[in-house]
Parts: structure tokens; sequence; C-alpha cells
């Protein structure tokens, strides 16, 4: 078997991907800690995530905005309705990260870290269940929005990095 490394990066592209990634983060943890009164840390996990793959690999299929906004509020959906409906919670996790990754790859929208959203609608504690659907909207679609806006505006000034990728 032979182990491969993922492609690297030149320190250009390392800077600006580091740098976007950090400030999509910290924008997404002020709005969530805004919004949700101090429960931030369960929230942004998935999005740190897709923080990294829409600021260093933008051109990725998986980073591409449709199926980062669709996947992360299809895995929201689907958390909360395993998270009120199964009594089990390991079942409850299987069947959330099993369905959300089963229907984001079916329909092409696969962003690999919408597991971790439908993951969080199910374990992530009192202030997320106390949410319900509300989940879905705040904080999941305005995260995952903002996030590609971000992406767009931070790497819109390089010709090489166009988010989203126009191939």
């Amino acid at each position: 078997m032979k182990l491969t490394l993922a492609p690297k990066a030149n320190n250009k592209d390392s800077a600006i991907g580091a740098i976007g990634a950090a400030l999509g983060m910290t924008l997404t943890w002020l709005l969530c800690d805004w919004l949700l009164d101090s429960t931030a840390p369960i929230l942004v996990m998935s999005m740190g995530a897709s923080a990294v793959l829409l600021f260093a690999t933008p051109m990725s299929p998986l980073a591409q905005p449709v199926p980062v906004v669709l996947a992360h509020a299809f895995g929201a959906f689907i958390g909360v309705v395993a998270a009120q409906n199964i009594d089990n919670t390991a079942l409850a996790v299987g069947v959330a990260v099993g369905v959300t990754a089963g229907v984001i790859i079916r329909f092409g929208i696969t962003h690999p870290p919408s597991g971790g959203t439908a993951l969080s609608a199910v374990v992530g504690g009192q202030a997320i269940t106390d949410l319900g659907y509300k989940f879905i909207w705040r904080p999941v679609l305005l995260n995952a929005v903002l996030l590609v806006v971000l992406a767009v505006i931070v790497n819109a000034p390089f010709a090489w990095r166009r988010y989203p990728s126009r191939q």
C-alpha cells in the first residue's frame, strides 16, 4: 500500500487559506455567540472543517457554494429529526450521519463537514435541542452562507483562486 499526502500549496496560497479560515471562523464564532447566548463552541465545530475546505481548497468540488449550503442545511434537518424522534443516542447519531452522507452523495451536494452538523444536532446538548428546527437556519444556514460570502471576498483578488470555481 502506498501512502500519499495531499497536494502541497505554495507559501502564498497557504497564507491566504490560513488568513481566510481564521477570519471565517472568527466571524462565525462571533455570530453564534451573539445569536445564541454563548453556545458558540458546539455550533461552530463543523464550520471549522468547512472553513478549511473553502479557504484552503477553494477550487475543490466539495467546497463550492451549493454543496456547502445545501449539505449543511440537510444535515441540520436530518440531525434535528433524528434527535427528536429516536430515543437511543447511538442510533440517532448513526441515522443522522448515515442519512446525511447517503443523500448528499446521491444528489451531488457532497460537503463532508455536513456530517458534523448532523451529529451536532443530536449530541450538541440542551442549547441545540431547545432550538429544534431553528437550528437549521440559525446558526447553520447563517454560518454556511457567511463562510461562502467570505470565501468569495477573500479569494476575489487572486485570479488563480476564483471562488466559486468556474470549472
